[in-house]
């Protein structure tokens, strides 16, 4: 059996025992190792700086607050600036072969404003029952992650930077704990998903991680990089009643703002604004030293570190765009003009506006309000997060070194949390509208401790379980998601034969082609044709 003490760099770590959901595995949990020091008085808004370490032994058995953040639902701030905390779970494992454990670092999403690793989110019981080891993370949100003065002291990307030396802290430390510090794979969903991508580009993360998945999100999506960083920054710090123009007289008095302060004057996005986040990643300048983002994304695409890659989306991401008040945006001709017109923040021509409404709405002279609502949710859906995706796919083919994966997750099922919320109050909706919303994947990969989430015995939603961990696990031990005891193969994509495995339970099989081919053709031929651009 495995240790309950284990001594790393920083010290002595007790973890606690635990049972798997599924199989009543035994595991361990170390929950709320500091991985760097608390980013706070003068460290708020800095490059995090390593854990110095502890005397004495660490007891690891219980999570620790998420990074600051906004919920929506309650309307309150939660959680506490002193937030840089890791959780590793380790399976007991009697004698695997060379005894070292695959190690998956796992990025939560949450549009680089909410969420966090928690176990009560994302306890990986599945992959444990794989026998892999996992570790999920906190990392910097909002301003106080992203918030970007062009200066060393406020370089911007803090929160990537976080999330870069927790790999680093499980490259150096997983040995301890049985991991293979020469096998990880790092993934992520959404905004985990762009991180992902963006370490896969930038030159800091080379040589840390040896797989990666991406799961709905790039670094090519709209909401995923800002240019405006230096306008947010200082809007930010006007509205808090700082007057000046001067970065570094800017950083002084921000360091003087409560974190709870700051956080609610970032929710300062004009609702009309879909998936408009201020506070994301961006270019650093060129004072900054160690920049993680020393070009934009499409630059360090192209000279990429090629590892081998699982990529896709959901086939319905855009349900997120189907609340009761952005549907009725969309009531009239004239509403969907100006609303498409608002996605692009106004920077496409009437005319390229025009084709995309026509694309959307009038080519097959919709017949019925659920078809419309299907066409609100491609449009979305192929705006914040295909296309993009689609990008980072194609970059990673055209590198044609290491295989790429593509996968289109259609699953419809009773954990499809993200779906039956939206939907909660229009059971006839969730029913009509079939596939998979943005985030529907999670529960199929992580428990939580929501109530009802959890597979039933003998269900589809428990074979989607055991399916989905298994692939991913499989990949994570050696580069391929296959296994006999799948009942397709999943083959890697080519530039010269593209395809992708539909993953939608028992139907699950190999499609040929693209994903959303038609769609894609159209935004393709759409930016070469130049009056899209004003």
């Amino acid at each position: 059996m495995g240790k309950m003490e284990v001594v790393i760099e920083q010290g002595a770590l007790r973890g606690i025992q635990n049972k798997t959901l599924l199989s009543n595995k035994p595991y361990v949990s170390f929950l709320g190792i500091p991985y760097a020091q608390a980013p706070i008085n003068d460290l708020r808004f800095k490059a995090p700086v390593k854990h110095p370490g502890w005397s004495g032994v660490l007891n690891a058995i219980s999570g620790k607050d998420k990074c600051t953040q906004y919920v929506s639902m309650t309307n309150q701030i939660v959680g506490s600036e002193d937030c840089l905390y890791l959780n590793v779970s380790v399976p007991q494992v009697q004698n695997e072969s060379n005894g070292k454990l695959a190690v998956m670092i796992f990025i939560h999403g949450g549009a680089f404003s909410y969420g966090s690793g928690s176990k009560n989110e994302f306890s990986p019981d599945y992959f444990l029952d794989e026998n892999v080891i996992v570790v999920t993370m906190n990392y910097r949100l909002n301003a106080l992650g992203f918030l970007n003065l062009d200066i060393d002291e406020c370089p911007g990307n803090m929160g990537l930077k976080d999330q870069l030396l927790a790999i680093k802290w499980v490259k150096s430390n997983i040995a301890a704990f049985g991991g293979d510090a020469n096998n990880i794979t790092i993934f992520g969903e959404s905004a985990g998903s762009v991180s992902v991508h963006y370490h896969t580009i930038s030159p800091q993360s080379r040589g840390l991680f040896e797989k990666a998945i991406m799961q709905s999100g790039s670094a090519f999506n709209p909401w995923s990089f800002t240019e405006n960083h230096r306008a947010s920054a200082y809007k930010l710090a006007n509205n808090l009643g700082c007057l000046s123009n001067d970065p570094k007289e800017i950083l002084k008095y921000l360091k003087n703002v409560s974190a709870i302060d700051l956080v609610k004057e970032t929710e300062f996005k004009d609702e009309t604004d879909f998936m408009d986040y201020k506070f994301v990643p961006s270019l650093e300048s060129d004072v900054v030293s160690n920049p993680f983002l020393p070009a934009p994304p499409k630059t360090l695409a192209i000279s990429t570190f090629p590892v081998p890659v699982i990529i896709g989306v959901n086939n319905m991401e855009g349900i997120v765009s189907l609340t009761e008040d952005r549907i009725s945006l969309f009531s009239d001709d004239d509403h969907i003009t100006d609303e498409i017109s608002k996605l692009f923040k106004n920077r496409y021509s009437t005319e390229a506006i025009s084709k995309i409404k026509d694309f959307y709405f009038n080519k097959n002279n919709i017949g019925s309000e659920i078809e419309k609502l299907e066409n609100i949710c491609n449009l979305h859906t192929d705006v914040f997060f295909c296309n993009g995706v689609n990008d980072a796919f194609e970059c990673s083919l055209k590198q044609n070194v290491t295989p790429v994966y593509e996968y289109e997750f259609k699953f419809d099922g009773e954990l499809n949390g993200a779906k039956n919320m939206i939907f909660a109050t229009r059971p006839v909706l969730r029913h009509a509208i079939k596939g998979a919303c943005h985030a529907d994947d999670i529960n199929y990969l992580f428990h939580g401790d929501l109530p009802g989430y959890d597979p039933k015995p003998n269900s589809p939603e428990l074979e989607m379980c055991k399916m989905m961990s298994k692939m991913w696990t499989n990949f994570a031990k050696t580069g391929d998601p296959n296994s006999p005891d799948l009942s397709f193969k999943w083959i890697n994509a080519t530039a010269c034969d593209l395809k992708y495995l539909s993953i939608d339970g028992d139907r699950t099989r190999m499609v040929q082609g693209k994903i959303n081919n038609n769609r894609l053709r159209f935004w393709k031929e759409l930016s070469e044709s130049t009056e899209s651009i004003v």
